[in-house]
């Protein structure tokens, strides 16, 4: 087992796994994750700090390196299981033991995730995942299915930035959204809330990645009339211009934290029976 005694031992064993999440180490230690997550992964942080953790049963999921698995072990859950659909051998191989955790990791993917797995939880974190997937409601359902009636979730991920009045969904595919390929769900704030009240979830706060302000919306306005020759000039990462959001191309995005709570008294059950299962609506004509 490696220990902190064995600085050189660490620092050749980090050296072997690629990672997504900085997490700390030791003083003055951390792994090497992308820091451009930083500011998204801290309303998560956030979002945490403002609901009761300790003696909870929490699910991480897209929990990837596990840096909100042991986020939600430090603040005293009773259990803390993590899913994601390419788990990090360093969080199982190294972190794991380094941390002498008891977090428990499973390589799954979403749409595979069923009470009967792991039972219900009283706080889901669901961060960066949403807008990768290609099925939206049904992975909304099945986040709602895992949770414990009063539980809690967590969302953050990439939305639509406009067009509020009206519930949207934003399905760009391939290079046409405002990330890379495989994002491609943005709903707007509007068409999340609304969704996830369907389900009877409800939103009791959100954060913001970036500010709403009308000093943000002119912003978008100049990039939209200046040439995007012009802009590449301004970018050192041309790689990143690539899926940079450009108007023409994609339409503008945000990322948002949503805290949300679980009531089974707010589901319709005929709805619960016209969309899941079978029904009289059209026989007897009460809905």
């Amino acid at each position: 087992m490696i220990t902190d005694s064995n600085p050189d031992e660490i620092q050749r064993t980090l050296s072997k796994y690629k990672f997504y999440h900085i997490i700390k180490i030791k003083e003055g230690l951390s792994t090497p994750g992308e820091g451009r997550h930083l500011h998204a992964q801290q309303n998560v942080h956030s979002a945490l700090n403002s609901i009761s953790i300790e003696g909870k049963r929490v699910l991480d999921i897209g929990c990837r390196d596990g840096l909100f698995c042991f986020e939600a072990e430090k603040r005293g859950a009773k259990e803390v299981i993590g899913i994601d659909n390419n788990l990090s051998s360093a969080a199982t191989e190294f972190l794991i033991p380094y941390f002498n955790s008891k977090v428990k990791m499973f390589n799954m993917n979403l749409y595979d995730l069923t009470p009967e797995k792991f039972g219900k939880f009283d706080v889901v974190i669901f961060a960066g995942v949403l807008y990768h997937l290609r099925y939206p409601f049904w992975a909304l359902k099945l986040v709602r299915d895992v949770t414990a009636d009063k539980g809690h979730i967590i969302i953050e991920t990439g939305i639509l930035d406009i067009a509020e009045k009206h519930p949207l969904l934003y399905c760009p595919t391939g290079a046409k959204g405002p990330y890379e390929p495989t994002s491609i769900t943005f709903f707007n704030i509007t068409g999340l809330c609304d969704t996830l009240c369907s389900l009877g979830i409800t939103v009791n706060k959100i954060y913001f990645l970036k500010s709403r302000n009308l000093l943000s919306k002119l912003k978008y306005f100049l990039l939209k009339i200046t040439p995007s020759f012009i802009i590449k000039m301004f970018i050192k990462n041309k790689e990143q211009f690539k899926y940079r959001a450009l108007p023409g191309r994609s339409l503008p995005a945000n990322r948002a934290t949503l805290i949300c709570s679980v009531s089974a008294s707010n589901v319709s059950q005929s709805q619960v029976k016209y969309w899941d299962g079978v029904h009289k609506y059209h026989t007897d004509g009460i809905f």
